[in-house]
């Protein structure tokens, strides 16, 4: 009876907590057309806190770090809703607004054609969409495997078995692509660049050679991280340790 009892508070809590963070969303969205943006990002932050995440969010907060100009923050939100939503052409079309108000122009190392064409189709969908598809695939194949197994009739035998052969080979593939990403993920951490100009150097102290700078907003990769240092990578290629602090890590 007290577990039934805390199930039914625990899921009445949820459904409040959920209500006020919609309540608050809106109204964060509300501040923003009003021009409040910094109230408005108060309003996003506060749902944050209370543990909820979702692309719209990050988008909205996002935008409203772009009105004050907040390029580190702004961008920084950009690639969190699009890790959520890869695809997701409003997000793109604004991150690209405030990645043209970066101080530092880099280009990228060129890249082989078909391994940015596997990598572009790897990123068209986040992990939780690689893995929801491929459990619906999954399914899929289960469901026509027992209707091949049980029917007595010799076409659909072969039409079912066909058919769950597909399945089974599009889950394989959706469900490794999920697990591709993941891996990805793991070894390619991502982070924005938050101080207003950051020296790199050759080494994890600061007594070593500078090797050049960048600001606020840059994306860079981690390569390492040793006490209060990290080994950071850009897009050309180029490595240097910086502060640790002065990055902040998209996760």
């Amino acid at each position: 009876m007290n577990r039934l009892l805390l199930i039914i508070l625990l899921n009445s809590f949820l459904g409040i907590s959920q209500t006020n963070n919609e309540s608050i969303f809106y109204n964060g969205v509300e501040l923003y057309n009003q021009g409040e943006y910094q109230k408005a990002i108060s309003q996003f932050e506060l749902i944050i806190e209370n543990g909820e995440h979702s692309d719209a969010l990050y988008f909205n907060l996002a935008n409203s770090y772009y009105k004050i100009n907040d390029l580190a923050n702004s961008i920084y939100y950009f690639e969190k809703a699009l890790k959520l939503s890869p695809n997701d052409k409003d997000v793109l079309n604004n991150l690209s607004y405030s990645q043209n108000m970066l101080i530092d122009k880099i280009d990228k190392l060129p890249v082989n054609q078909v391994s940015e064409f596997f990598n572009s189709l790897l990123n068209s969908l986040s992990i939780n969409q690689w893995l929801v598809i491929g459990i619906v695939f999954l399914y899929l194949f289960l469901a026509t495997f027992l209707l091949y197994y049980f029917n007595s009739k010799t076409r659909l035998k072969k039409n079912y078995f066909t058919l769950s052969a597909l399945f089974l080979l599009l889950c394989s593939i959706f469900l490794f692509n999920a697990i591709n990403r993941y891996e990805k993920s793991k070894n390619n951490i991502e982070a924005v660049v938050f101080e207003n100009k950051i020296d790199f150097r050759t080494e994890p102290n600061y007594r070593s050679d500078i090797l050049f700078n960048l600001h606020e907003g840059t994306k860079v990769l981690v390569k390492e991280e040793l006490n209060e240092w990290t080994l950071i990578q850009i897009l050309d290629g180029n490595t240097g340790w910086i502060e640790s602090q002065s990055i902040k890590k998209i996760n």
